[in-house]
């Protein structure tokens, strides 16, 4: 039973592993939020929104100090080396769609915001979203991985359950066919005794007719 089990979670990490690969997709982007409009950047996963937004707002933390509301992650003045050594706004949403959830990153430093594809500022925030997109998965394969791990754990001890009660009722029905077996031995004595008995009393009754003339 463990076999099968590691074989089959180990099946479901490479296939999470090679969709989440497919999946990983940075694009410039826009978005408007609290109607403002904002430009960046976008990666698609194949994550489900509810996970992806711990994932995210957990990877900004190393930024600074992050603020959540509704989907929305911002960070006042962020510490992005790699991009500016000035602060830097990030403002980002999380969007779920049919199959894919979309990441939503706008960076805003020195009044502008980073959209130009041939800037290094820009190839810097795409490889952020890159990073985020195997931190992510990392830890979805480690989810998904957890979440099996309970239910085969869950499975294996309720058929354990299932087991032990069903050899108790075993031990119950084999006590009770001893006590039957025993209890017919006696009342096979007790017909042989009384059988004796009365063949006794036919004897007797048979000489008692005799006499009578």
């Amino acid at each position: 039973m463990k076999l099968h089990t590691n074989s089959f979670l180990f099946a479901v990490i490479l296939s999470l592993t090679a969709v989440s690969l497919r999946a990983q997709s940075v694009s410039p982007g826009k978005q408007t939020i609290d109607k403002q409009e904002y430009f960046g950047l976008n990666l698609n996963q194949n994550i489900s929104e509810k996970y992806l937004s711990k994932y995210w707002e957990s990877y900004l933390d190393k930024f600074g100090k992050v603020k959540s509301k509704r989907g929305v992650y911002t960070i006042e003045k962020a510490s992005v080396p790699a991009v500016s050594s000035a602060p830097v706004q990030i403002t980002s949403q999380i969007n779920s769609g049919k199959d894919l959830s979309q990441v939503f990153l706008a960076l805003y430093v020195n009044g502008q915001y980073v959209t130009n594809a041939s800037d290094d500022s820009y190839k810097s925030a795409e490889t952020i979203l890159k990073d985020f997109a195997d931190y992510a998965s990392v830890r979805e394969e480690a989810r998904v991985a957890d979440e099996i791990f309970v239910s085969s754990e869950k499975s294996y001890q309720k058929q354990t359950k299932e087991n032990d009660n069903t050899a108790k009722e075993i031990e119950k029905a084999e006590k009770k066919l001893t006590e039957l077996r025993a209890e017919l031995e006696r009342k096979k004595l007790e017909a042989g005794n009384s059988l004796i008995d009365l063949q006794n009393k036919q004897k007797a009754l048979e000489v008692a007719k005799g006499r009578v003339k």
